[in-house]
């Protein structure tokens, strides 16, 4: 996986800090990204799709198989 400079810096900040400044940057981005998905309105991380649950699904549709 390839980073950018960006994220490069961001992980060596990250490495160079102490135990408490780790865990404090990674309770900082928790709220940001919280704050930001309560922005959107959604729940639903990038790269991926909410699926409505009134949507039937085909798996369950078909009979069930029972074996012995």
């Amino acid at each position: 996986m390839e980073l950018t400079i960006e994220e490069q810096t961001l992980v060596a900040t990250f490495r160079s800090l102490d135990e408490s400044g780790q865990k404090e940057m990674l309770r900082h981005a928790s709220q940001q990204h919280k704050l930001e998905a309560a922005a959107t309105g959604l729940g639903v991380p990038a790269g991926q799709c909410k699926l409505d649950s009134s949507d039937e699904r085909p798996e369950t549709a078909a009979e069930p198989i029972f074996t012995e």
